[in-house]
């Protein structure tokens, strides 16, 4: 499993977004291109880019041959490369992006104020009842341990929120984290931390417990990666570097 955390507290200069984007398919560079907003569209640009230069690097593939295809809820997969499973998240100041021969799934949240409406949707009876029982800030960070938790679980299934957070119970015990879905364990591995002070990141594997390389790049830093190992040739690529 490979973790890519891009940190896109500086922003991409014009020169540089036009450079990057022509690594992306046409259909996706036509969806980036629709966005309003300049961030919503380098969030984007750097997800799709994290998920090819990890499998370009570590996997031996080359970035033509690249493409997906939508399963039944939305998510995207390899149809050419099916033992191969990816996932993006993004959020504040950070674009995060997982491949893995297992299924799996990554959620990173900028930890900000705890909405009631929130709770009652992702929280189960007896989670709430912890919630209420704690301070303020400790509140905001059991929080958001729960909700990306969950949320690279449902992301890991490919069923997104059709699946109800509140359906999901999450019990922690140190690092041992374990999730039930009507009183039945759920064969899923997890981990969380905070990433950056304000941020909280989860991961979930669907089948035996990863061995994960997380890498973490300042913007300039995923730049060069991109620009090394997108133009290389396949017989000088997966990790011969």
């Amino acid at each position: 499993m490979h973790i890519y955390c891009i940190d896109i507290n500086n922003l991409l200069d014009e020169a540089e977004f036009n450079g990057l984007i022509q690594y992306v398919s046409p259909d996706k560079k036509a969806k980036i291109q629709r966005f309003r907003k300049s961030i919503d569209a380098v969030r984007s640009l750097l997800g799709d880019l994290i998920i090819r230069t990890i499998l370009c690097r570590h996997y031996g593939l080359t970035n033509d041959e690249i493409y997906y295809e939508y399963q039944e809820f939305g998510k995207p997969y390899l149809p050419h490369h099916s033992h191969l499973h990816f996932n993006i998240s993004h959020s504040g100041d950070w674009v995060v992006g997982v491949v893995s021969k297992n299924p799996a799934g990554v959620d990173i949240e900028k930890i900000a104020e705890v909405k009631e409406n929130l709770t009652s949707w992702s929280l189960t009876t007896e989670e709430y009842q912890q919630f209420q029982k704690l301070n303020k800030t400790e509140r905001t960070l059991f929080f958001f341990k729960l909700w990306t938790l969950k949320e690279s679980y449902v992301k890991a299934t490919g069923t997104g929120l059709s699946e109800g957070l509140n359906t999901l119970e999450i019990t922690m015990d140190n690092e041992n984290i374990m999730m039930k879905k009507n009183k039945k364990t759920i064969p899923a591995y997890f981990e969380t931390m905070e990433l950056q002070q304000g941020h909280q990141l989860s991961l979930c594997s669907l089948s035996e417990n990863p061995c994960r390389n997380m890498r973490v790049f300042l913007l300039h830093e995923f730049t060069e990666e991109v620009e090394r190992f997108l133009k290389m040739p396949k017989t000088e690529s997966a990790d011969s570097i």
